[in-house]
């Protein structure tokens, strides 16, 4: 990867990109300061708000104790030095916390067939605070490229690379 800075909207569509190439992750919530991660598959909507469909799960419950959630979105896991991936650290909210959730999920998937039809569908989103890209597939170089708040960040890997 050319880990060079780029502006936010070149970071911003690599993201974007990378987010539309995948469509599962795992999400990391905490409730009674435990941590747990739970797989889940999302769809990417305005503004680079994150969308999940479920079908409810303990998730709900952690979210409605700690709306701080990170997604975790990956390529194969090749070696230490050998990955591509985002995290999305953000605040979660539910369709069981917010009925306006559900709607708004509705009008940004592709699939309006399972939105309509699908019984007891439950609707997470997240509203992206930070997220952290990395590629560091072929040179092995783990700098990660961060954005924060529309601003970008470069998180250098001090570790030597031998290849």
């Amino acid at each position: 990867m050319n880990n060079k800075k780029v502006s936010a909207e070149e970071l911003k569509i690599m993201i974007s990109e990378f987010l539309k190439e995948h469509k599962e992750g795992s999400l990391a919530t905490c409730m009674n300061n435990i941590p747990r991660s739970s797989p889940v598959q999302y769809f990417v909507g305005d503004n680079m708000n994150i969308f999940i469909l479920s079908a409810g799960g303990e998730k709900f419950n952690a979210i409605a104790e700690n709306p701080n959630v990170c997604l975790l979105v990956n390529t194969d896991y090749i070696n230490y030095r050998q990955i591509r991936g985002v995290q999305i650290f953000g605040t979660a909210v539910t369709s069981l916390m917010d009925n306006g959730i559900f709607e708004e999920a509705k009008d940004q998937y592709s699939d309006s067939y399972v939105m309509e039809k699908e019984k007891d569908i439950k609707v997470i989103k997240i509203v992206p605070e930070e997220i952290v890209y990395l590629d560091s597939l072929g040179d092995g170089d783990r700098t990660k490229q961060i954005l924060r708040y529309n601003n970008v960040i470069i998180k250098e890997d001090r570790e030597p690379i031998y290849l």
